[in-house]
């Protein structure tokens, strides 16, 4: 969390509290959610970029794009953004319009929260402003919007 010079975060010492808000300079949201065993730090990146432009912005500040293996951290991200009402990207893809979604550290999504299906969308966002609990949508990787960094 130190060296990253675009905020801080608080850490959660409960699985249901509710991370608190910081907003940087750099327009950057930090969330420090514990969930489970391991805590995941989430920065929620406001600035709007297309999906290779966030990964690269996170790679270089944070670890990569967000990964949520589990429903557990799909739920406790997901009730962390309802008040950004926007579409963030997730480290979610799929290589091909025929291909199985992976995160970028490899693993297969295990869960499906989908709103809608794109079948052309490569790429996969978190639609907070949405009022059901499926909120992840398809997407063309061009397209700009904020995103959600994971951290260390």
């Amino acid at each position: 969390m130190h060296g990253h010079g675009i905020g801080s975060a608080t850490r959660s010492r409960s699985r249901n509290h509710l991370p608190s808000l910081f907003i940087s300079p750099d327009s950057v949201v930090c969330h420090g959610v514990a969930v489970g065993q391991i805590p995941s730090h989430y920065f929620l990146v406001q600035r709007p970029m297309s999906w290779s432009k966030a990964r690269e912005f996170c790679q270089r500040h944070y670890v990569d794009l967000a990964v949520l293996n589990t429903e557990e951290q799909y739920f406790t991200l997901l009730n962390a953004t309802l008040a950004s009402k926007g579409s963030f990207w997730l480290g979610l893809r799929r290589q091909s319009i025929l291909g199985g979604w992976t995160w970028v550290n490899g693993e297969e999504l295990r869960y499906e929260h989908w709103y809608r299906w794109n079948i052309q969308g490569r790429c996969a966002s978190m639609e907070s402003m949405l009022a059901k609990d499926e909120k992840l949508l398809a997407r063309y990787c061009d397209e700009r919007h904020m995103s959600v960094c994971q951290g260390e």
